[in-house]
C-alpha cells in the first residue's frame, strides 16, 4: 500500500483499522509510517475527539526530529530537524494555512508590541479534540506544495463518510493552572452523522477553553559589548579609583548589562474553535465535500515590572572570569541624589483569528482515472485586543530614589539591593512610599498582521491496477500578507521623575513583586547592608516594594494633566508593509512496484515546477530628527510625510524527488530518499521600507545608530535533501528505526551592511569640535569632570538652553539630583552645524550556504499483553555554521537558528480500562536569534536546555464514559534565555504545573 502525500483528496486504498486507546493509536501511527513512501511520522487520535495531548504542538514534540517552542509554558511553534516555524509548511486537510501571530504577550516584557512578520503557524490556536490525525512528511514530494524545508505537517480533521457511522462525543474539562486564579472550564463536542444510504454526512466540532495563568520573570533589556581597555575605565562606567576584581584581559570582549527588572504577569486566554464538514456522494464515482473552520484565540494580560537602570558610576566590579566574554557578576554604584527606580505597569491584549472555507470534488472518471478538484480561501488575523484597540499600553511610574545599589548576577536569579534616597525628590523619611513616586513615560503600541490565501488545485491519478501509477496536477495560490505597527509615546514627568507625589489617589497601591516568586530566593544581594553607603544604611531588595496600578487607569488619570489625549499620543514609530505572492505549480509523479535483487521494492519519481511572482509594498513614514532626551535615551521624531515604495521579483524552481523503499524481509524495511525543497524568505526580509534605530548611548561615547531595509528580490532557500533509514517492525505495536538525514541548503539569507546617513538626520551627540556637544566635552574636560553619559548630556543641555542657564557651563552641578531636573525639563535636538548621524544599515541578501545533518533513533515496544510499553526517540542535529560568541560585535554573523538535539521517553500502561502515561521531553540549548532586535548591539539569543515531565491517567468506566487527569509540567520547569555568555542573562521565567480533569462521554 503506497501513501501519496498530504492531499486528503488523493484516492488510495487504505486499510481501515478499528482501534481505541493509546496502544491502538500508536499502532495506527506506526502503520502509517510503515506503508508510506518517503520518511513519514504520524499521530492518530485514540478515538473520535480524543487526541493524545491537550495541545497539538505538545503532541508533535513526541515525534522523532520534532521539537517545539513554548510561550507561557504552552507549545506554540514547531522545529523539525533544526528548521523553525518559518521553514515548515503547515497544511489543513492538504491545504496551505495562512499564519498571523503578533506574539506581544509571551511573559517576556521585551516582547511587548512585536511586529507580526511570521510565516509560522501557531498550533496553540487549534483545539486538539477536533483533529483526527497529524502526519509529518520529512521528505519532499512533487505532489506536495513547496515551503517546507524542515517538513510538511498536515492536520486532518473528521470526514463524515470516512467515519461511516453516527457517533458523538462530549468532553468537559476543569483546568487548574497553579500560576493562575481558580479553576477554568474547557468544553468540546464532536458529532458525526451519516444517512441510511451512506451517501450524505455531516460532521461538526466545537470547543471553548479558558486558561488563567501567569508567570514570574527577570529580564535585562540589553548588554553593551566593549573591548576591555585598562587605560579607559570610564568607557565601562567605572569611576576613578574603582575597585575591579578578576579584571578581563586587555582587549577582551566585555558584556555590560543595561538594567535589571523583576516582573509578574497575569494572563487570561479564551479560545473558541468550530469546524463543519458536509459530504455528499451522488454516485459511487463522485464525492463532494464542503468544509469550514474557525478558530479564535484571545489573550488579556496585566503585568508589573520593577526595575533599576545602571547609571554607569560603578565603584566596585567583579567579573566572572570567562576567557571569551567577560561579564560583571557583582557591581556597585553610588548615585548621589538618587536615580530612577521604576515600575512598568502594563495592560496587554491580543487576538488571533483563523477562518477557512473549502470545496472539493473527487471523481472517478473511469476505472483507471481519478480526478480531484479542490478550492479554498482562508484568512489569519492577529492584532490588538486591549483598551483603545491596542496591543500594549504601558505606564511607567518611578521614584528618583535609587541612591546606592548593588547587583549580583552570579546567582541563579540575578538580584539587586538598593538604598532608598528620597531626600531630593520625596518626603525624606527614608521609606519608599507613595509620596516618593511620580509618572515617567507612557507608551501605546498597535500591531497587526493579516494573511490571506486563495488557492485551487486540479489533481489526477491514472492507475490501471498494474505496477505503475501516475499522479499529476496543476495548482495556483495567491497570498497577501499585511503588517501594520504604530507606536506612540508621551513624556510625562520624564526619565528623571520631575514630578513626585502627584499621581491621583487610588491609582496606585503598594505591592511586593518579589513575594510572588517561588523557585528562587528573592531576598537581595548577600551582605548588601554591610557594604551600603552611607554606612549603616538599610537596603531593600529589588521587588520587595512595588507600586502597582492599572496602566489604562493611570493613563487616563494622569496624561490629560500633561496635555495628552489618552487614545491619541504622539507617534514615534510607524510601519505598514504588504507582501504579495502568486504561485503557479505543475507536477508529475510516477509510482512503481517491483523487485530489486529479489526483494520487493517501491520507487516513486516526481518533478514539481513552480513559478512565484512577488510584490512588496511599504508605506514609509519619514523621520525628521533624533532627539536626545537624557543620558542614554533618545526619541525618533516622525514627520507627517509618507513615501510609498514598491518592488517586484519573480523566480522559478524545479523540484525533483526520488523515494525508494525495499522490503528486506517481511518485517525489515530500508528507505532512500532524495528531494529538493524550498522555503521562502521571511516576510520582514522582503519589506522595501528603511527603518532606523537610535543609538544606545551618545555616539561620542561609542553609540551607533542602526538601520535596516528589506530586499524583495531575495530568492528562496533551496535544499537538497538525502535520507537513509532502516525500520524493523517486529510486533503489532512494536518497532525500532534508525535514520540518517542531510540537507544541503543554498540561498540562506545573510546580511550586507554599510555605514551611511539616512534621511539627512543630524547627530546632536557627536562631540565634534564646533558643535554644542563638542563645546560640552571641552567644558567638562577643562573642569576635570568625568565625561559620563549623565554629565555629557547635562552639560550639553545647559549650553543648548542659554535662556534657562545664562551662566552656561558655570551653572553645571555635579550630582544626580541636578541631572534629573535637567532630564525632566530639557532635551537636546540637532541644530545646524551638527554632522550627519551615521547608521549601520543592514540589508538581507542571498549569500550563505549550510549543511544540516543528523540521526534519528526511535523505539516503540509493548511487552506482550501485559499492558506495559514505552515509546522512545532521540534526535541528533548538527550544522556546519554556528555562532561565534567571541567574534567582533561590529560584524554581522550568519548562523543556523533552532539547531538542537532532542529526546522523548513515554512510559505506557493500558489494561482493563486503565490507561497511564508518563512522558519526558528534553531539548538541548539552541540559538533562537542571531541578532536580538533591541538595538544595534549584536547580541545573540540562546534558549537554555529544557526538560518537561507530563502525566496522564484515565479510566474507562464504560464503553461510553472515560475520566482522565493530566498533570502538565510536573516538575515546574521554567525558561532561561541568555546571550554571548551564560551569565549574559536576558530572561528567566518561573512556570508552574497545570492540572486538567477531563470527563468524556461518547454516544
Amino acid at each position: 500500500m503506497v501513501a501519496t502525500g498530504v492531499q486528503a483528496q488523493q484516492a488510495e486504498t487504505v486499510e481501515k483499522i478499528e482501534v481505541r486507546g493509546v496502544r491502538g493509536s500508536l499502532s495506527q501511527s506506526m502503520n502509517v509510517k510503515r506503508q508510506s513512501t518517503g520518511v513519514v511520522d504520524a499521530i492518530s487520535a485514540e478515538d473520535m475527539g480524543k487526541f493524545p495531548d491537550t495541545n497539538l504542538a505538545e503532541s508533535l514534540q513526541r515525534i522523532t526530529g520534532v521539537s517545539i517552542n513554548r510561550v507561557n509554558g504552552e507549545g506554540s511553534e514547531v522545529t523539525v530537524r533544526g528548521f523553525g516555524g518559518n521553514f515548515n509548511l503547515i497544511t489543513l486537510n492538504g491545504r496551505q494555512m495562512p499564519a498571523a501571530n503578533v506574539a506581544s504577550i509571551t511573559g517576556n516584557p521585551l516582547d511587548q508590541g512585536a511586529s507580526g512578520t511570521t510565516r509560522s503557524f501557531d498550533f496553540s490556536n487549534l483545539a486538539s479534540e477536533g483533529v483526527s490525525g497529524i502526519e509529518v512528511y520529512k521528505t519532499g514530494r512533487a505532489a506536495v506544495p513547496s515551503g517546507g524545508i524542515g517538513a510538511t505537517i498536515n492536520i486532518n480533521t473528521l470526514k463524515p463518510l470516512a467515519q461511516g457511522d453516527n457517533r458523538a462525543s462530549v468532553g468537559v474539562k476543569a483546568v487548574k493552572d497553579e500560576s493562575g486564579d481558580g479553576v477554568t472550564p474547557e468544553m468540546s463536542g464532536v458529532a458525526n452523522w451519516v444517512n441510511d444510504n451512506g451517501n450524505f454526512g455531516v460532521s461538526v466540532f466545537g470547543s471553548y477553553q479558558e486558561r488563567d495563568s501567569g508567570s514570574r520573570h527577570m529580564s535585562v533589556e540589553n548588554y553593551q559589548l566593549y573591548n576591555w581597555d585598562v587605560n579607559s575605565p570610564g568607557t565601562f562606567g567605572l569611576v576613578q579609583g574603582a575597585n575591579v576584581t578578576n579584571a578581563p584581559n586587555q582587549g577582551q570582549l566585555v558584556a555590560m548589562p543595561s538594567n535589571l527588572g523583576l516582573g509578574v504577569n497575569h494572563d487570561n486566554r479564551e479560545r473558541v474553535n468550530g469546524m463543519l464538514t458536509v459530504q455528499y456522494a451522488p454516485s459511487d464515482e463522485m464525492t463532494i465535500t464542503a468544509d469550514a473552520t474557525y478558530a479564535s484565540n484571545e489573550i488579556q494580560s496585566t503585568s508589573v515590572v520593577d526595575g533599576i537602570w545602571f547609571a554607569r558610576q560603578f565603584t566596585d566590579m567583579e567579573f566572572d572570569g570567562n576567557p571569551v566574554v567577560a561579564t560583571p557578576i557583582r557591581f556597585t554604584e553610588d548615585i548621589d541624589g538618587g536615580k530612577d527606580f521604576f515600575f512598568q505597569n502594563l495592560v496587554m491584549g491580543a487576538k488571533d483569528e483563523l477562518s477557512s472555507f473549502g470545496f472539493n470534488v473527487d471523481w472517478w472518471a473511469n476505472d483507471s482515472l481519478n480526478l480531484r478538484f479542490d478550492a479554498n480561501v482562508a484568512e489569519a488575523k492577529s492584532g490588538g485586543a486591549g483598551p483603545y484597540g491596542k496591543n500594549v499600553i504601558r505606564f511607567n511610574v518611578a521614584g528618583a530614589t535609587a541612591g546606592w545599589q548593588t547587583v549580583d548576577f552570579g546567582q541563579r536569579m540575578p538580584q539587586a539591593s538598593i538604598v532608598v534616597d528620597d531626600s531630593q525628590k520625596g518626603n525624606d523619611n527614608g521609606i519608599f512610599d507613595l509620596p516618593d513616586v511620580g509618572p515617567q513615560v507612557t507608551r501605546a503600541i498597535s500591531s497587526d498582521q493579516t494573511s490571506d490565501v486563495a488557492q485551487f488545485r486540479l489533481d489526477g491519478t491514472w492507475d490501471q491496477g498494474s505496477d505503475i501509477k501516475l499522479d499529476f496536477g496543476v495548482g495556483y495560490m495567491s497570498t497577501e500578507m499585511n503588517q501594520v505597527r504604530y507606536e506612540t509615546e508621551a513624556q510625562l514627568g520624564g526619565w528623571g521623575v520631575s514630578d513626585v507625589g502627584n499621581i491621583p489617589e487610588g491609582l496606585l497601591e503598594i505591592g511586593c513583586t518579589a513575594c510572588a516568586f517561588e523557585d528562587h530566593d528573592m531576598s537581595g544581594v548577600a551582605g548588601a547592608d554591610a557594604m551600603a553607603v552611607p554606612a549603616g544604611a538599610t537596603t531593600i531588595s529589588l521587588g520587595s516594594v512595588s507600586f502597582v496600578g492599572n496602566a489604562v487607569h493611570l493613563l487616563e488619570g494622569v496624561a490629560p494633566a500633561y496635555g495628552f489625549t489618552p487614545g491619541d499620543l504622539p507617534a514615534v514609530a510607524s510601519d505598514n508593509n504588504t507582501v504579495k505572492e502568486d504561485i503557479m505549480s505543475l507536477y508529475g509523479m510516477a509510482t512503481m512496484d517491483g523487485e530489486i535483487g529479489g526483494f520487493e521494492a517501491n520507487l516513486v519519481v516526481g518533478l514539481r515546477y513552480e513559478k512565484t511572482d512577488v510584490e512588496s509594498i511599504s508605506l514609509q513614514s519619514v523621520p525628521e530628527q533624533i532627539i536626545w532626551l537624557s543620558d542614554n535615551d533618545f526619541r525618533i521624531q516622525l514627520g507627517s510625510g509618507t513615501d510609498a515604495l514598491s518592488e517586484k521579483h519573480s523566480y522559478e524552481a524545479l523540484l525533483p524527488n526520488i523515494d525508494l523503499s525495499v522490503n528486506l524481509t517481511d518485517d525489515l524495511k530500508a528507505r532512500f530518499s532524495y528531494s529538493m525543497t524550498l522555503a521562502r524568505p521571511a516576510y520582514n526580509q522582503m519589506y522595501t521600507a528603511t527603518s532606523i534605530g537610535a543609538p544606545s548611548r551618545p555616539t561620542y561615547l561609542g553609540g551607533q545608530g542602526s538601520g535596516s531595509r528589506g530586499n524583495a528580490a531575495l530568492d528562496p532557500l533551496e535544499s537538497n535533501n538525502f535520507d537513509l533509514s532502516l525500520e524493523y517492525y517486529y510486533g503489532e505495536s512494536s518497532m525500532v528505526s534508525v535514520g540518517y538525514y542531510r540537507k544541503d541548503v543554498d540561498n540562506f539569507v545573510g546580511t550586507q551592511q554599510v555605514s551611511q546617513n539616512l534621511f539627512g538626520l543630524l547627530d546632536p551627540t557627536s562631540g565634534q569640535a564646533g558643535t554644542v556637544s563638542g563645546d560640552a566635552i571641552a567644558e567638562l574636560e577643562s573642569r576635570g569632570i568625568e565625561v559620563t553619559e549623565r554629565n555629557y548630556f547635562t552639560m550639553t543641555a545647559l549650553l543648548s538652553n542659554p535662556d534657562a542657564f545664562p551662566g552656561g557651563a558655570d551653572d553645571f552641578e555635579e550630582g544626580q539630583a541636578f541631572a534629573d531636573d535637567v532630564f525632566a525639563n530639557y532635551s537636546v535636538g540637532p541644530v545646524a552645524g551638527d554632522p550627519n548621524m551615521l547608521f549601520e544599515v543592514t540589508q538581507p541578501v542571498n549569500n550563505q550556504s549550510a549543511r544540516i545533518s543528523g540521526y534519528e533513533l526511535a523505539w516503540q515496544h509493548f511487552f506482550g499483553e501485559s499492558g506495559f510499553g514505552y515509546q522512545a526517540n532521540f534526535t541528533i542535529v548538527d550544522g556546519d555554521i554556528g555562532y561565534d560568541v567571541g567574534a567582533d560585535p561590529a560584524l554581522d554573523q550568519f548562523a543556523l537558528e533552532g539547531l538542537s538535539d532532542s529526546a522523548n521517553i513515554v512510559l505506557i500502561y493500558e489494561m482493563d480500562g486503565l490507561s497511564a502515561r508518563v512522558a519526558y521531553n528534553w531539548r538541548d540549548s539552541f540559538l533562537s536569534e542571531v541578532n536580538r532586535g533591541v538595538s544595534s548591539v549584536r547580541n545573540p539569543l540562546f534558549i537554555d536546555e529544557y526538560e518537561q515531565v507530563d502525566v496522564n491517567v484515565s479510566y474507562e468506566f464504560s464503553e461510553n464514559l472515560t475520566v482522565s487527569m493530566d498533570i502538565i509540567n510536573l516538575t515546574e520547569e521554567g525558561q532561561r534565555q541568555y546571550g554571548r555568555s551564560y551569565n549574559n542573562t536576558f530572561f528567566i521565567q518561573e512556570l508552574d504545573r497545570r492540572y486538567v480533569l477531563n470527563a468524556r462521554y461518547t454516544f
